[in-house]
């Protein structure tokens, strides 16, 4: 098993997933026969799980309520290795949640993302836990924080030299990290997410290629877009010239979409933790998503290097 080279630093969001699973064809406007469940989720609070799962020394900022569900996130979270010593728990506001309706193949129909607990990450709090931007090696954001705090992590990041990765979350918040596009050095958007990054519809695969250029020559270091079953397209610069390359999905029963993504983000980010060239890290995090969407859960409860490693499909 490899060792983790250095500290990760992961910021933005924490709540509770409530996810309804639809037994057959999901049908507007009416009940749908089906099953409810709840889980521990938010993007960075998924991404820090995993890496902790991954060995890789993780630290989190985020915000919960003290309430019942901020104890049980925090709990769950705390258990898989992360470290949560500079969470905020506040007793103004409830702990954020994300209402989702999955079709009976387990993809996501809608969602709702109740977040306003998320604006007490200030540029403030931030800046009270600064010198863990001076510990990390790496850092990452999701877009779920507010504008100002987004540059601070990018002024951060750029005057302490490090790689910053931030996760668009969704269409909405996607538009917020247009004008730092020049400052990040990886970004992980979806087809829908990378539309709204680069300006054009991706309707074939000679869209998202091009996207995907567009955003290297923007001045990303490192873009992967995610195709859902179509696989992953990464692009990057090398020798000087932006390239592209398509991997592929791999094979599997899936039984829920949610949380996949982030786990395809973490796998790369602990695969360049560890050193890892950027399509082997992201060949780990397609590994990563795999597991995931076999899964109920927002990550999967067994996810480590030596599980991946064995990986069968």
């Amino acid at each position: 098993m490899s060792t983790p080279l250095g500290k990760a630093l992961v910021i933005g969001a924490s709540n509770l997933d409530i996810k309804g699973h639809t037994y057959s064809y999901h049908v507007a406007k009416t009940s749908n026969p089906g099953i409810v469940r709840t889980t521990a989720g938010g993007v960075a609070r998924n991404i820090a799980e995993n890496l902790a799962r991954m060995d890789v020394p993780v630290t989190l900022l985020s915000v919960v309520g003290e309430d019942l569900y901020g104890k049980q996130i925090l709990d769950i979270t705390g258990d898989a290795g992360v470290d949560l010593s500079r969470v905020l728990v506040s007793k103004d506001q409830r702990t954020g949640i994300f209402l989702a309706i999955l079709n009976h193949y387990g993809d996501l129909e809608s969602a709702i993302a109740d977040l306003d607990i998320i604006k007490m990450l200030t540029p403030e709090y931030l800046n009270r836990n600064v010198s863990l931007f001076e510990q990390a090696k790496f850092v990452v954001v999701d877009a779920d924080i507010p504008t100002p705090s987004l540059i601070f992590c990018l002024e951060q990041c750029k005057k302490h030299q490090l790689p910053i990765c931030v996760e668009p979350i969704s269409v909405a918040r996607a538009k917020q990290i247009i004008p730092f596009l020049d400052q990040i050095t990886m970004v992980t958007p979806n087809r829908e997410e990378a539309e709204v990054l680069v300006g054009f519809p991706l309707r074939s695969a000679t869209d998202v290629k091009n996207a995907g250029l567009e955003l290297v020559h923007r001045g990303i270091k490192w873009a992967i877009i995610t195709l859902g079953p179509e696989g992953v397209l990464i692009a990057h610069e090398q020798d000087g010239e932006a390239t592209t390359e398509f991997l592929p999905s791999i094979s599997t029963v899936v039984t829920d979409t949610v949380g996949a993504g982030d786990a395809l983000t973490s796998g790369a980010v602990c695969g360049l933790i560890n050193g890892l060239n950027f399509r082997k890290a992201v060949e780990r995090g397609v590994l990563c998503a795999t597991l995931t969407l076999q899964t109920t859960m927002a990550v999967h409860p067994d996810l480590s290097l030596e599980k991946l490693k064995n990986f069968k499909g």
